[in-house]
């Protein structure tokens, strides 16, 4: 669960980067509609499909809130809720700016994820995010007399300016604390840690901070950042915790370390040390399983959803900062594993005779992530065509029949998952038919027995873990188990027993077995580690899912199912979270109000912005302010700012509706400037709308949009060459605009490694649009990206021109040189497609350009180091070899006057405020300039890629 930390420092530009065309998208699906809930604290928005869900965690959000008092206090404010079901990913975020706001996404998590320890997703997850408005949403002393000045400035929030570790650690802390579940509670969750610390590899402090490629990546804050803060609990008192989120309150952003000397006697890094001492002294010893069991793979990071063909080759799920995530193929006995398709998430994989199916998620309507099932054939030699079996179906965990002409499947809905059947059939996508729904009941991984008869399946019930069978044909369901998170199950080949995973206390994830005639369950392994996904190889070893520090991986241990190992833990438990609340507890609905939703609650801005800054040799001075309502359906920025010498202040104003596909924007600014004739006032007005086409693999954008300029010169007296009195220049024009992104980079890379980008525009002035002439200008930018190898070597290699023509008022002008770091945003100009290292913009411009850029970038070093809790991480440094041609012309094209420059840049990617990745980059040109007759070699810098 993220707490969104860029809004945190980006407030100024979440209003304006709403209405700027290029970046406006669409939220929420149009086709929802959403209501309010107004409680004593709390606006919970929801819409069609979740009311029911709604209304429990309004009362849900009353309880946390008087449970969390006496501990880390009470918002100052009410608090924005919103409750969506538009994902079938479970995630959740919160921000303080410009108001404090929680999204929750209605979808529980499956319960052997690493965030599946839960008997009630809704109080989870609200609990963790509401943890951070009451950490995120604190300010004393100096901090809070600029929040009584300015409003909800950035600055003013201190805690949003901490290690990331900081912030998720402690929310993720309190989850468990406050529902005693969770993560910190979860022997899965706490490997990440132990397993490293039983390994000599605990991270350091700075390799938590933020910016981690190297696993745990992005878990790492949550993982080192809740034990951490466990371990100065345990140590100090809980009381310590709620006094260190005050005293980093007070103090100056990026400057809250020193708080933990003054709350625990100790600096953050010593007391970093004494949690690693810790943690390795209690670090367990490998099992017997650890010690016996082979190792299949080694990709680290994700590793999941394993399915044994009949050869005993084994597919499975990978992910990591390498590439793409992909569906895999490992031979029968070991090998090199080979690609069997492109796989984005996905929870089980199934095959039958020649077939494999599988999830994966994918953008539909361009908003939503939605789940649906997939066929890909077996065979090493097939072609590799994906077949889509379901339809924005929300299909999920399917299992083939035995027979092959059945699919067993989950469906998301409402807040909870069905089981369904679906008839296998590649060439139509089919609708799951619903097989078992219960609204209380949460189902995950079901698997057919092997006479196809039964169906066992995870089930989480009103605060239950269980194993369930279910009859095919009668639908009756039978508690096969109760107990901590039972999951993955799967069948022997005869049939005689049920495989499946589960936890004991907080201890990890382990193999069991429990045989159906005799309903005695035995434990299989003792991984430290932990083990999941069980599969029985056609040799009758055991395949499963390990973890060692490097992340997930294939196991393969001999095990007799005839006898469990000495000392098997008891599954059977009370359940220690109360159940979900309960529909006799919504009597405090007396309380809430419900009524349509309504924006203009949160449309009143909150904050204001000083602006100073020089403009021409003047100092501009003035105010900025801006604000978006709780469901981003509209945005509005303005400032204005004034100078000694200016008889209007120069001011701007942008608006976004984002209601509806597509997106509408307008914006408008008045400008005054200083020249050499005497003053140019510019007015520029911009509306039009954005319909962005989103998919997980690619994206098609069209915009299409009027602009009316203005430019009036007031002539200085005395001036030389004719200037007198007052001159106009309109320019009244229509733009389109098509976008095409497929471009993808990965943790590992070094820039964009993959796809390409293909921009193309048009602008057309005319007279009859009140222009002062007619003209027009087109600008293409075509950008593509190859891989060499498996060292993240890329090729880069860009062209883009433009060209401008019409009456000489109106007629635009463009500039072929400039350093790069653009990119595409339907802009037309003078610096649109500019990239030629070593020549200034304003040394090639003319009514036509063109350019051409080639790049080899190589990787130099993965550093992955940080400066303790510093607000600075180095992920990498790369270098880059170039060459660069362009030419700006008002006539005839000459090849002779073509500009050239060939050098090398070094780059170096780092994260600032734990957060904000940026490339930092600095270059030598050796520049051939034909028109000015000179050769040179020109230093240049610039922040980011050069394309």
């Amino acid at each position: 669960m993220s707490s969104v930390r860029a809004l945190v420092s980006l407030t100024l530009l979440l209003c304006a980067a709403a209405a700027a065309p290029a970046s406006a998208a669409i939220r929420y699906d149009p086709r929802l509609r959403f209501r309010t809930i107004r409680t004593a604290h709390f606006d919970v928005h929801a819409h069609q499909g979740v009311a029911d869900a709604a209304r429990r965690l309004a009362v849900i959000a009353e309880h946390v809130r008087e449970k969390f008092g006496p501990v880390l206090g009470v918002p100052r404010g009410r608090v924005q809720i919103i409750l969506v079901d538009q994902s079938d990913l479970s995630n959740g975020w919160a921000t303080p700016l410009p108001y404090d706001t929680i999204e929750i996404a209605a979808a529980p998590p499956s319960p052997e994820s690493l965030i599946g320890n839960t008997s009630d997703w809704l109080e989870l997850v609200f609990t963790h995010e509401y943890t951070h408005i009451l950490h995120l949403d604190r300010s004393r002393g100096l901090m809070q007399g600029v929040r009584r000045v300015f409003g909800r400035v950035p600055v003013a929030f201190p805690n949003g300016f901490l290690p990331t570790w900081q912030v998720e650690g402690l929310a993720t802390f309190e989850e468990s604390r406050m529902t005693g579940e969770g993560r910190v509670r979860a022997g899965d969750f706490r490997a990440i840690v132990d397993v490293a610390a039983a390994a000599g590899r605990l991270e350091p402090i700075d390799r938590a901070a933020g910016g981690l490629d190297d696993w745990p990546g992005g878990t790492a804050p949550y993982a080192y950042g809740a034990l951490f803060h466990q371990f100065l609990s345990d140590t100090y008192g809980p009381e310590r915790l709620a006094q260190l989120a005050d005293r980093t309150a007070g103090r100056v952003p990026f400057f809250g370390s020193g708080a933990f000397k003054t709350v625990f006697g100790r600096t953050e890094r010593q007391l970093w040390n004494d949690f690693r001492g810790d943690r390795e002294h209690r670090a367990a010893t490998p099992g017997e399983t650890d010690a016996r069991a082979r190792r299949l793979t080694h990709h680290g990071f994700v590793v999941t959803a394993p399915r044994l063909g009949a050869d005993g080759a084994v597919f499975y799920r990978i992910a990591n900062a390498d590439g793409f995530p992909a569906l895999m193929s490992l031979p029968p006995g070991g090998g090199v594993p080979r690609r069997v398709a492109w796989r984005v998430q996905g929870n089980r994989t199934s095959v039958r005779r020649d077939w494999v199916v599988f999830d994966q998620v994918d953008r539909v309507r361009s908003t939503a992530v939605y789940s649906d099932l997939y066929a890909v054939r077996a065979a090493e030699r097939a072609d590799g065509t994906v077949h889509r079996l379901t339809r924005d179906a929300r299909a999920a965990d399917p299992d083939l029949s035995p027979d092959g002409a059945r699919i067993v499947c989950t469906v998301q809905g409402g807040g909870r998952r069905a089981l369904a059947l679906l008839p296998f059939s590649t060439s139509v996508p089919g609708v799951p038919q619903i097989l078992v729904d219960d609204p209380e009941a949460d189902y995950t991984g079901p698997r057919w027995s092997p006479d196809g008869r039964q169906i066992v399946a995870a089930r989480r019930r009103a605060g239950r873990h269980e194993l369930v069978l279910i009859d095919a044909e009668t639908r009756g369901v039978r508690v096969l188990l109760a107990g901590e998170r039972l999951v993955t199950p799967s069948w022997t080949p005869d049939g005689a027993s049920v495989l499946f995973a589960a936890t004991s206390g907080e201890g990890p994830f382990n193999i069991y077995a429990i045989d159906l005639a005799a309903g005695a369950a035995r434990q299989l392994t003792d991984a430290v580690g932990g083990a999941q996904f069980p599969e029985i190889a056609p040799d009758g070893t055991l395949i499963y899912v390990g973890y060692t520090p490097a992340g997930s991986d294939l196991f393969s241990v001999a095990v007799d199912l005839s006898a469990g190992t000495a000392g098997g833990a008891t599954l059977e438990h009370p359940i220690a979270n109360t159940a979900p609340a309960s529909r006799e507890a919504l009597v405090e609905s007396r309380k809430i109000e419900d009524r349509p939703y309504r924006p203009w609650r949160t449309l009143v801005p909150t904050f204001w912005t000083p602006i100073i800054e020089v403009d021409a040799d003047e100092v501009v001075v003035g105010a900025a302010t801006g604000m978006v309502d709780a469901l981003g359906r509209h945005a509005y920025a303005i400032d204005a700012g004034w100078t000694q010498s200016r008889a209007r202040p120069d001011w701007h104003a942008a608006y976004a509706y984002d209601r509806w596909r597509p997106t509408f924007f307008a914006s408008y600014s008045d400008e005054t400037d200083p020249v050499r004739e005497g003053l140019i006032r510019s007015r520029e007005l911009f509306a039009g709308a954005l319909l962005p086409f989103r998919h997980v693999r690619s994206t098609e954008t069209l915009i299409a949009g009027t602009n009316l300029e203005r430019d009036t010169l007031v002539c200085r007296a005395g001036v030389a060459g004719g200037c007198t009195g007052r001159i106009d220049r309109d320019r009244r024009s229509v733009r389109g605009g098509w976008l095409h992104d497929s471009r993808r980079i990965f943790g590992y890379s070094v820039s964009v490694e993959e796809g390409f980008v293909i921009e193309a525009g048009a602008e057309t002035s005319r007279t009859m649009l009140g222009s002062d002439g007619n003209g027009g200008a087109v600008v293409l930018d075509a950008r593509g990206y190859r891989r060499l190898g498996r060292t993240h070597t890329v090729v880069a290699a860009r062209i883009a021109a433009a060209e401008g023509w019409g009456a000489k008022s109106i007629r635009r002008r463009f500039s072929a040189g400039g350093a790069g770091g653009g990119a595409p945003v339907f802009a037309f100009g003078r610096e649109a497609i500019g990239l030629l290292r070593g020549f200034s913009p304003e040394d090639v411009v003319g009514a036509r350009a063109a350019v051409v850029n080639l790049d080899l970038r190589l990787p130099v070093a993965r550093v992955q180091r940080g400066v303790r809790s510093w607000p600075i991480f180095f992920r990498s440094v790369h270098a880059a070899a170039f060459a660069d041609a362009g030419h700006a012309w008002d006539g005839t094209f000459r090849a002779s006057q073509l500009r050239t420059s060939i050098g090398g840049e070094v780059s170096v990617d780092v994260v600032l405020g734990h957060f904000l990745p940026l490339t930092v980059v600095a270059g030598v040109a050796a520049t051939r300039d034909p028109v000015a007759g000179r050769n040179r070699a020109t230093l240049f810098g610039r922040i980011g890629h050069a394309f």
